[in-house]
């Protein structure tokens, strides 16, 4: 398993999760389980399965955590918007 594919798609699918709920961590682990991986012939596989797999682990256990905590024990950098 190529560990930067890997990150990178576990980085992907939280942040995609993270703009297409409305924050909680209930509706990302919702979102996260909405997503599949499917196809015959998809790239990177193993490394989608377990990026997708991992965040999904994340949510559910520690729904209970304020976000920006699971994103920091998932290793996803969070974007902050600059204040005007």
């Amino acid at each position: 398993m190529d560990l930067g594919v890997y990150r990178q798609y576990l980085e992907q699918y939280v942040r995609e999760a993270v703009d297409n709920s409305d924050g909680t961590n209930v509706s990302i682990s919702n979102y996260l389980w909405e997503k599949k991986i499917t196809g015959l012939w998809v790239r990177h596989r193993q490394e989608k399965q377990k990026a997708l797999k991992e965040a999904r682990k994340a949510f559910d256990e520690h729904r209970h955590w304020p976000l920006e905590i699971v994103l920091s024990h998932l290793g996803v950098t969070t974007t902050t918007q600059p204040e005007n």
